[in-house]
């Protein structure tokens, strides 16, 4: 039996308990991963709360990504065999928070040797937003001005982090200055704290009269009101999430007039319906690490039994960087 947090019903994170269910042999296709790590991400208090976009079958277990060593593999699974650690997308349908999860081997990633359990399963879902964000979505340039809201969450440092890796200018906002202070060490140009500060016309002075090429916005209400005044002409807007709550309205004459393209960013579809490209953009992010030009930031560790007051940490923003629960 191995232990696994699930939901047997809509609420706060509290609706969570623990559940010994049978481990389970790995079927045609698939591995069994006994898991050292498990991130925790803000859709999985959405997950918790019936409002995410995918509504996966009770009891479910919310946690989408996750680091271990692989113990069983079906007679078919090539790439993989017992003894690698691997990182792994779990998405709303698998395990995320549990001891141990069997899976399809297509949602297993490699985990250099050099990246502990805590470090892995908290990279794919940040930085592969980011890279599905900035790169694929956003076509950032090196030398483009990037403004990134909510820069002190798990994804938003990534994208920090690779922003500055891909050669732009990066601009930072957070709603503390004590959090902006670890986002600067990250790598971050021009920092803004948007609890305290004009972020528009902050912008609109740090972009001078060229405008922002770039905004990558995990955050919506004022954040985005500020980007869309600030954006420059044929400027990317990434709708990445909306932390605040408020899901702001975009006048399309501003869109239009500029020339601006607003674009939504949903790294879990794309990786569902193009898991050969995610696999490509995640081989380059691992480069980029080894290089040592990406550093996993984990703010705080909980332990596995501890999930609910780890998402109510994450819910409450008290912690900056990824918060992960160990086994």
């Amino acid at each position: 039996m191995v232990k696994v947090l699930r939901c047997h019903e809509y609420g706060t994170p509290d609706v969570l308990r623990i559940d010994d269910v049978p481990s389970r042999d790995p079927g045609p296709g698939e591995i069994r991963v006994r898991l050292g790590a498990c991130a925790v991400n803000f859709p999985d208090i959405l997950l918790c709360a019936g409002t995410y976009q995918n509504k996966p079958d009770f009891p479910f277990s919310p946690g989408m990504e996750a680091a271990g060593e692989i113990i069983d593999s079906a007679s078919d699974v090539t790439g993989f065999r017992a003894g690698d650690r691997v990182m792994l997308w779990c998405g709303p349908h698998h395990n995320g928070y549990a001891e141990e999860v069997t899976l399809p081997a297509t949602h297993a990633y490699a985990a250099p040797a050099a990246m502990s359990d805590v470090e892995a399963a908290g990279f794919m879902l940040v930085y592969g937003t980011a890279w599905h964000g900035l790169v694929d979505c956003g076509r950032l340039q090196a030398g483009e001005t990037v403004a990134i809201h909510g820069a002190s969450g798990g994804v938003g440092m990534a994208a920090v982090q690779l922003a500055k890796a891909l050669g732009a200018t990066v601009i930072a906002s957070a709603g503390s200055d004590a959090k902006l202070a670890i986002v600067a060490d990250q790598g971050a140009d021009h920092v803004i704290n948007y609890a305290g500060e004009d972020t528009r016309q902050r912008l609109k002075e740090l972009t001078a009269d060229s405008g922002l090429n770039v905004a990558f916005d995990t955050v919506g209400g004022d954040p985005f009101r500020a980007s869309l005044s600030a954006i420059s002409p044929e400027g990317r807007i990434l709708i990445v999430g909306f932390t605040s709550g408020d899901h702001a309205q975009a006048p399309i004459n501003i869109i239009l007039v500029k020339g601006a393209s607003l674009i939504a960013v949903r790294f879990g579809w794309f990786s569902s319906t193009y898991p050969e490209r995610t696999h490509e953009n995640h081989a380059q992010l691992l480069a980029l690490y080894e290089a040592g030009k990406l550093k996993p930031y984990v703010g705080r560790t909980y332990l596995l039994d501890q999930a609910v007051d780890a998402l109510k940490a994450l819910q409450n923003r008290e912690v900056t960087g990824k918060i992960i629960l160990t086994t």
